[in-house]
Order: C-alpha cells, then sequence, then structure tokens
C-alpha cells in the first residue's frame, strides 16, 4: 500500500470541495444593484406622486398603489443585491480557506510519509496508517467547520425572499397581488405603499403593531414599554379583541394554516421560537433582539424550525 493510496481520502474531500475561487465579475451585478435600481425606483416613486395628484378615485389609488409597490420592489430589491453580493464573497472565502488547510493537511502528510523509510513494508505501514488517518480526521474537522460557516451563509441568503408579484388585470388595468380581495381594508404601509387586510379585525391589529415602531425589544415585554416577539403579536391583536396565547410557539394554534402565496396582512409567521406579524406587500412588521420594526419577508430563521404561516380566528 502506498502513501498516495493512504492519503486519497483526503485529496477527495480537496476535490469535492472545490477552490472558493468566483469567475470574474461573478458578483458584480449585484454588487452595483444599488447604483443600477436606484433611478428605477425613483421614476416609480414619482410617478405614485404624479397620479396621486392628478388621478381622484379607486383607478387612481390603485394605479398609485402599484407604482409604489415598484418603487418598493426595486429598493428592496438593491439592498438585497448588494447584500448577497456579500454574503457571496463571504462563503466563497470560507471555502477558499478551508481547501488552504485541506492542501496544507495532504502536503504535511506527504512529506511526513517521505521521511518514513521502508513505507511499504509492515513497519512502515504501522507509521504510516496511523498518520494518515490523523490527517484524515482533521480534513473533516476542516470540513464541518467549512459546513458550519456555509450553513450560516445560506441562512443569511434565504432572508432574502422575491417581493410581492406584481401584475395586471384581465382589462389591462394595473393592480397588486398583495391587494387581497375585493372589500379588503386597506393599510397605508409605513413605506408609502398600500395593503389589504381581509377583514377590520386584522387591520387593526397591524395598525397597532406599525404604531409602536421603535419600542424595545425587552425580553418577556408584554407592554409599549417594551415588547418580545410573541408579546407584540398578542399585544396588537388584543387592540383588536382577539386573544393569543402568550407564547410564540403557541399562536399558531390561535388560526388556521394558510400557504405563502395567500398570505394577508394580519396573518402571522411562526417559528419554533420565534413570531412576526405579516402586514402585506411582502413585509413583516415584528421585534426580536432589535426594537420593533419593518423588516422584508423571510422564512429562514437560523436555529430555529419554521412552523408555518397562520391566521389568527377573528
Amino acid at each position: 500500500m502506498s502513501a498516495a493510496l493512504l492519503i486519497a481520502p483526503l485529496k477527495m474531500l480537496v476535490s469535492v470541495l472545490g477552490t472558493g475561487v468566483l469567475p470574474p465579475g461573478a458578483t458584480t451585478a449585484l454588487a452595483d444593484a444599488e447604483s443600477t435600481l436606484g433611478a428605477a425606483s425613483d421614476e416609480s416613486s414619482g410617478t405614485a406622486r404624479a397620479v396621486r395628484a392628478g388621478w381622484y378615485g379607486d383607478g387612481g389609488d390603485a394605479v398609485s398603489a402599484v407604482a409604489a409597490e415598484l418603487g418598493n420592489a426595486d429598493t428592496a430589491a438593491a439592498r438585497s443585491g448588494v447584500d448577497v453580493a456579500s454574503t457571496i464573497e463571504t462563503a466563497a472565502g470560507h471555502v477558499r480557506t478551508a481547501n488552504t488547510a485541506l492542501n496544507a493537511l495532504v502536503d504535511s502528510f506527504v512529506t511526513a510519509a517521505s521521511a518514513v523509510p521502508a513505507a511499504a513494508t509492515p513497519a512502515g505501514l504501522a507509521v504510516l496508517i496511523p498518520l494518515a488517518l490523523d490527517h484524515i480526521a482533521r480534513g473533516v474537522q476542516v470540513i464541518q467547520t467549512a459546513q458550519t460557516q456555509l450553513d450560516a451563509d445560506t441562512a443569511a441568503l434565504g432572508r432574502h425572499q422575491a417581493p410581492a408579484e406584481v401584475v395586471t388585470t384581465e382589462a389591462g388595468g394595473p393592480t397588486a397581488a398583495t391587494a387581497g380581495a375585493e372589500g379588503g381594508v386597506a393599510i397605508t404601509l409605513p413605506d408609502g405603499s398600500t395593503s389589504y387586510a381581509p377583514n377590520e379585525t386584522a387591520a387593526t391589529a397591524v395598525r397597532a403593531a406599525l404604531s409602536v415602531r421603535g419600542t424595545p425589544y425587552v425580553w418577556g415585554g408584554t407592554t409599549t414599554d417594551g415588547f418580545d416577539c410573541s408579546g407584540l403579536t398578542q399585544w396588537a391583536y388584543h387592540q383588536a379583541g382577539v386573544d393569543l396565547p402568550r407564547l410564540a410557539q403557541e399562536q399558531d394554534t390561535a388560526g388556521a394554516a394558510v400557504a405563502q402565496s395567500d398570505l394577508m396582512p394580519g396573518d402571522l409567521a411562526v417559528w419554533s421560537g420565534h413570531v412576526a406579524m405579516y402586514i402585506g406587500n411582502g413585509q413583516y412588521v415584528e421585534t426580536g433582539g432589535d426594537p420593533v420594526g419593518v423588516t422584508p419577508l423571510y422564512t429562514n430563521n437560523p436555529g430555529q424550525s419554521f412552523e408555518g404561516f397562520y391566521r389568527p380566528r377573528t
């Protein structure tokens, strides 16, 4: 048995891992998204303002809402592009670091093996085999560390979801996919866009949660002096006359499961240790370490399992 055969598993790890070297310009477009989409966002925002100023009634409101949503989508995509580019570069760096460490282990074994006399003899193999096993075990540790880092990178990428789709009606008039069913209750969101809750109760809960933006995060907090994640959603729905369970992982029991494609303002996103309220147009209001604020829709939350979306019974 040769030294090369003994270290073959380590070389296979090097081959499977890859180099982590990105093709030239691989993240350029994403990194430049903030500047390239900025003009589109400004144009959409200008359109929304112009429509609001000169077109009154339901039709004007609908067009203005879509224009505003397009601008928000451009802005969100631009910010996400920069973050995604950074995360990709970070992940590639983790792979490069692991690749360098694995190659160093291969070189270390080859150097050590070359110093063993009569390597193919039983005496030589008695030295080489434990040495190879030690280097392979260290290589596995390198891979495990890289896997943990890449899992975190994947979770970071998972927070960037596509914005709510903007579609057109059969008659050709623009409308937002998040507009909800006819007769929904309109809610003006902090970014100036409009979403439509299924009923006044859900709308009241959303407005209540948005009214306390900036309130500090306090573990166990249930009042306007400070909220934790489930304290916020419980308080907001209490303002609408609905009592939710206290714990995040129990608030799904107070409603019916809904698909992500059917989300409406007031629905809750529940994880094994966190809950957020959907407010429409691809956004949550939540707190979880940071003050109460609006965040993009996501489902991946590192260290927690996603339980699903739920609509409280009202």
